[in-house]
């Protein structure tokens, strides 16, 4: 290995232990209450040398969403592996699986998607960062909105619907449960409510919304 390829497997091993540090102090005290001040400390690095990798705390937590995504994803291709003889709304009801799944093993990437799915964290649209936060993460819809198109195509699903329309509204029930779960945990928990549950029911009602013949 040469010293550019060297050096260059340093900084990426050092952006790797920087995310690390943030990730793991976002989801002991949540991002709000964290500093870059506190990052710096933890990984024991300068001031200076955290903003040389990273521009604000935003930018880490648009790397931290990649990192939920990408798990996300990554339990959604090991589910969907072989399944090919499967019709499109069985594929949406694994999916719904998936994601449940996705709640119990990683509960702290769920309460991070759902944290900034309803903050106003933004970068600027060509922010390396959340141009590969926003890729990863719009994996999902392209897989509700394929599954939907084949279910239509394989007779599985009503053909009178809006594909992408109802992808975006299933998005956003995904997205508006996991809030729910984040902000009212404890109001849901005296009602004995938990998110898989929400979940679940969601992907049920959803089948039997758009259900050609309910399977």
């Amino acid at each position: 290995m040469g010293t550019i390829e060297r050096k260059e497997k340093e900084k990426n091993l050092r952006r790797a232990d920087i995310i690390g540090a943030a990730e793991a102090l976002f989801f002991e005290k949540g991002y709000d209450r964290v500093t870059m001040d506190e990052i710096a400390k933890k990984e024991e690095f300068s001031k200076r040398t955290l903003y040389s990798y990273f521009e604000s705390k935003v930018q880490l937590l648009h790397a931290i969403m990649y990192r939920a995504y990408s798990t996300l994803n990554s339990l959604i291709n090991v589910e969907l592996n072989n399944k090919e003889k499967l019709n499109g709304l069985q594929k949406l009801k694994l999916l719904g699986g998936v994601y449940i799944n996705f709640i119990n093993l990683y509960p702290k990437y769920f309460e991070m998607i759902a944290y900034y799915n309803g903050s106003k964290c933004e970068l600027p649209a060509d922010d390396e960062y959340r141009v590969m936060s926003d890729q990863e993460g719009d994996k999902t819809l392209q897989n509700l909105v394929r599954f939907i198109y084949e279910g239509i195509q394989d007779g599985s699903v009503r053909p009178d619907i809006d594909v992408k329309k109802t992808a975006f509204v299933l998005y956003a029930n995904i997205i508006g449960i996991a809030s729910l779960v984040l902000n009212k945990a404890s109001y849901l928990y005296e009602h004995r409510l938990m998110a898989e549950d929400f979940v679940e029911e969601m992907f049920g009602f959803m089948e039997r919304s758009i259900a050609k013949t309910i399977i």
